[in-house]
Formats: structure tokens, C-alpha cells, sequence
């Protein structure tokens, strides 16, 4: 195991001491300024009668992974290469026809919607139509979109989010397997001995989670409500978020009351069976993939005063395992974010994880290793186009070895 007070994490901590000293409002070139101004004029379009508006933004960002052996989370590296370099290009498409009637699409352009899972990547991640059934109170959404579920993924992209990986519970996989069985208790509790596998193994949420589906959100003073009917549940895997069969869907649903100005609070749900349909020659006889369900609830709360915004997530995942029983998992996040002045942010993030125990021939028994992740992020907006930010991260399972402990990361956002 690598001791806390390893060298990097004195060289993070020199750079934030280093950027937190920094007062003064930097600013980017004016000419720099104006060319992304007029590239975000030149892809907006208006039909003359005023019915027909679309418009195209993009990001591109570029980050710099630095892991100190097995890579962080969802992230795809040798554990012997321990420098990843993962750039991005986002495009999107926001289109309305009248008051009622409005189409978007995200196309990405990248390594994977993980980093470093491919060497190329174009995809549509989102392609949704939506309609205003009443105004200001009920729409109803068709297409391909990232899930209702929690408050995450509503702020996650990298322009929104203080930090550049997601929470621990939207970032780690478990050892739940959703391509085969495991063969008993003993069987599966002994996978939590080996390294995580991001290719065999699941998370509680992979991510946003874009999937195929339709959804409804309904608006009542200061209570929200959405739900939706997705192809996969929360946990499917990113290689299969364009499958459009309907045969085992999940549902999902998030109830919001916005309290206050700076009270915002909500509940989540999600049902819905996990297995990939090949995992169906390793079931018990006589049962079926759709047996066999992910069942998730979750609360959430944030907070905005001044300088200060605080949120967090508990999320409780069971999953019913062929062989095993119900495999349980508890998980929380709180981060705080503080503006030091209006370009230069800090924020934190304590991030932990427990499981359940599992019935074997030698007693109960955990399924998976508990663990803990701390985020530490600087960022910097150089005005309304360009942002940088840099993350030091740590964390520790309860075993006698690590998936990696350390990780930095540094990226840079242009926005048009």
C-alpha cells in the first residue's frame, strides 16, 4: 500500500496553494474572446416567420490522467502505463419549432464515453424529441437521453461539474457480473480477492447512463416530477446503451421539491433486470433473465448560499444475483464547492461505499471490498468560453491490496 504522504500529493498541494493565492481576474485575450463569440453567432439559425430556431454549441476538452497503478474507477489504462491522455469533442444540436416542440442531439467524438475504453469513438450519446403537453407543467420525451435517476447526472458534463470524474457510485464498478452467474455465494464473495474488472464487473450507475427510452416530467409550483422507461437498468454498460429492445425494461422516477431558493431536495427509484441476455445459459433451470432485478433507491439535497454550494447523494442498490441471493450495497457522497473569487472555484468530495454480506459454505461473507474516495478540484473560468481545472484524488479499500490509490488529473474545456 503507498503511504498518504507520497510526493505527489505535496506537488498537488503546492499547486493549489499556488492557484488559491491567486486574486486577480486573468482573462483571456480579447481576440480570443471574440473569435469564439462569433463561431457561437455563425451556428445559430432563425427562420424568418420566428418558428424555426436551432442552434449548435460544443466543447472540446483534453485531460491529462496521471494513476499510480491500477487506473481509478471507470477508466481504462495498463496499470503499468500510468500517464492517460483522453481528448474530446462535443457537439450539440438544440432545435425548437414553435412553443411546443423541441429536438436535441449530442454527438461525441472521443476514447469511449470512459476514458481510454477505445482508440476512437463516434457516437450519438443523446437524440430525443420533446413535447410540450402543457405548458410550464407537463412534457413528454422520446429518444435516447441520460437518466432521471439522482441529481449527478443532470450536472454532468465537464463544463457543469467542479470535478472531472463522477462520484464514486456512478464511477466504480462492483463485483456484481451481469454477462454470466456466479456458480454460489462462495464463488461470487471470492471475486472481490481479485483487481476490479471493468469489463466482467458493474457499477450501481454506469455514469449518465444515456439509454434508449421515453420519459414524462411534470411541474407543480416547486415539485418536480420525472420518470421514464429505459431499455436497460442503472447498471447496464455503455456497449449497450444503443440496444433497442424493450423486452426487460427499467423504470425510473425522481421526485424534487425545490424548498427554497437555496434548498433543493429530491427521491429517486429505479426497477429493472440487469442481466445481458447471454447471461441467460448460466441461469438456474427453469428461471428467466427478467427474474432477476436491480432494485435502486436514492435521496438527494443541495444547497446554494453566496460563495457556497453543497450536494449530496445516498444511493442503495440490491442486486438479485442467480445462485446467491440478494447482494446489497450502500453508498454517499457529499462535495462542497467555494468560489474564491468569480473565476476561481475549489471544491471537495467525500465519496464512500459499503456492501452486504453474502451466505457461503464458510458463513456470511462481503461481497465486495467497502471503500472510501477523496476528490480535491481547482478550477478556473477564464471567461465564458474557457475553463481549467485539476483533481487530486485518493482512496483506500478495506483489503490487502489496492486498486489503485492516487490519481491527478488535469483538463482543459473550450466551450462554443
Amino acid at each position: 500500500m503507498k503511504k498518504f504522504y507520497h510526493p505527489a500529493i505535496f506537488s498537488v498541494l503546492l499547486i493549489f496553494s499556488a492557484v488559491a493565492g491567486l486574486r486577480a481576474q486573468v482573462t483571456l485575450p480579447a481576440p480570443v474572446t471574440a473569435a469564439l463569440d462569433r463561431a457561437d453567432d455563425a451556428l445559430t439559425y432563425e427562420s424568418s416567420d420566428g418558428k424555426f430556431f436551432a442552434h449548435v454549441t460544443g466543447e472540446t476538452d483534453i485531460t491529462g490522467y496521471y494513476l499510480d497503478g491500477q487506473p481509478f474507477g471507470l477508466i481504462y489504462s495498463n496499470p503499468n502505463d500510468h500517464f492517460l491522455l483522453s481528448p474530446r469533442l462535443t457537439l450539440n444540436l438544440d432545435a425548437t419549432y414553435g412553443d411546443r416542440l423541441m429536438f436535441f442531439a449530442k454527438f461525441r467524438w472521443d476514447d469511449g464515453i470512459d476514458p481510454g475504453f477505445v482508440n476512437d469513438s463516434a457516437r450519438l450519446d443523446e437524440m430525443f424529441v420533446r413535447a410540450t403537453i402543457v405548458p410550464q407543467h407537463l412534457d413528454l420525451q422520446v429518444g435516447k437521453f441520460y437518466t432521471v435517476f439522482g441529481s449527478w447526472a443532470g450536472r454532468h458534463g465537464a463544463w457543469d461539474c467542479p470535478f472531472i470524474t463522477a462520484p464514486l457510485v456512478y464511477d466504480q464498478v462492483t463485483s456484481v457480473l451481469d454477462a454470466f452467474s456466479p456458480a454460489n455465494g462462495a464463488a461470487f464473495a471470492g471475486l472481490r480477492n481479485s483487481p476490479d474488472n471493468n469489463y466482467a464487473w458493474a457499477p450501481v450507475v454506469w455514469g449518465p447512463d444515456y439509454l434508449p427510452g421515453a420519459a414524462a416530467f411534470a411541474t407543480w409550483g416547486r415539485v418536480d416530477l420525472a420518470v421514464s422507461g429505459t431499455t436497460q437498468a442503472l447498471s447496464a454498460r455503455p456497449t449497450t446503451w444503443s440496444d433497442l429492445n424493450f423486452s426487460r425494461p427499467s423504470f425510473n422516477g425522481r421526485l424534487g421539491w425545490r424548498v427554497n431558493e437555496a434548498w433543493s431536495l429530491g427521491v429517486s427509484g429505479s426497477l429493472g433486470p440487469f442481466l445481458l441476455s447471454h447471461a441467460a445459459a448460466s441461469l438456474p433451470p427453469g428461471t428467466t433473465l427478467s427474474q432477476y432485478d436491480q432494485i435502486t433507491v436514492g435521496g438527494d439535497a443541495s444547497w446554494a448560499w453566496h460563495e457556497w454550494q453543497v450536494t449530496g447523494e445516498f444511493i442503495f442498490s440490491r442486486f438479485e444475483v442467480p445462485n446467491v441471493g440478494n447482494a446489497d450495497t450502500f453508498s454517499w457522497y457529499l462535495e462542497t464547492k467555494y468560489k474564491i473569487t468569480p473565476q476561481l472555484f475549489a471544491a471537495v468530495r467525500w465519496n464512500q461505499q459499503v456492501y452486504n454480506q453474502v451466505q457461503t459454505p464458510g458463513g456470511p461473507q462481503n461481497w465486495d471490498n467497502d471503500e472510501m474516495r477523496v476528490d480535491l478540484a481547482l478550477g478556473y473560468k477564464w471567461d465564458t468560453h474557457v475553463l481549467t481545472k485539476i483533481q487530486y484524488s485518493w482512496q483506500h479499500q478495506e483489503t490487502s491490496f489496492q486498486n489503485g490509490q492516487q490519481m491527478i488529473a488535469v483538463q482543459l474545456v473550450v466551450k462554443f
